[in-house]
């Protein structure tokens, strides 16, 4: 083949040249291309740990809440096991003192207006036993309804107190 003449030889350089610039383009456009993707990949990698660090906290703070509200609640049962306990211990004294109130409000007393200076029981004294009897039983319930509620508010103020970090 003979040598190309000069007007073909110029367009061809400069198409050569053009070539090499657009491989060069394209080079830097991929090397750059990689490199982002470096950055992003790294990145997704940061997020998803800081997602799983997240979610281990997360759990880890539910688990904690979880075992002191169970606490709590096996205290209050505790607390309220006791309580009734001492009631039915309260009850059974107050039963006992009862008994022994109606016993000596059933004692014969003298009575002035009775034949033969016979004996005969006092009814403001019968009254006086039946009237604290009840008031006796009410003041009971009414005890064992507070202690319940106080332990239902201190559980529940532990409860909230637990679950605030």
């Amino acid at each position: 083949m003979s040598a190309l003449p000069q007007h073909y030889r110029l367009p061809l350089l400069g198409l050569a040249v053009a070539v090499l610039m657009a491989l060069s383009a394209a080079g830097a456009w991929q090397w750059q291309a990689n490199a982002y993707g470096l950055q992003l990949a790294e990145q997704a990698a940061t997020h998803a740990q800081a997602l799983a660090d997240a979610q281990a906290q997360a759990r880890a703070e539910e688990q904690r809440r979880q075992s002191a509200i169970e606490g709590i609640r096996r205290d209050a049962q505790d607390h309220i096991a006791q309580a009734e306990t001492d009631a039915a211990a309260a009850a059974d004294h107050a039963v006992s003192l009862q008994q022994q109130v109606a016993k000596l409000a059933r004692r014969p007393a003298r009575c002035a207006g009775a034949a033969d200076g016979s004996e005969a029981a006092d009814p403001s004294l019968l009254l006086l036993a039946d009237v604290l009897g009840r008031i006796d039983a009410r003041a009971g319930e009414l005890a064992a309804y507070a202690d319940r509620a106080r332990i239902a508010g201190v559980s529940c103020e532990r409860a909230y107190g637990a679950l605030s970090p």
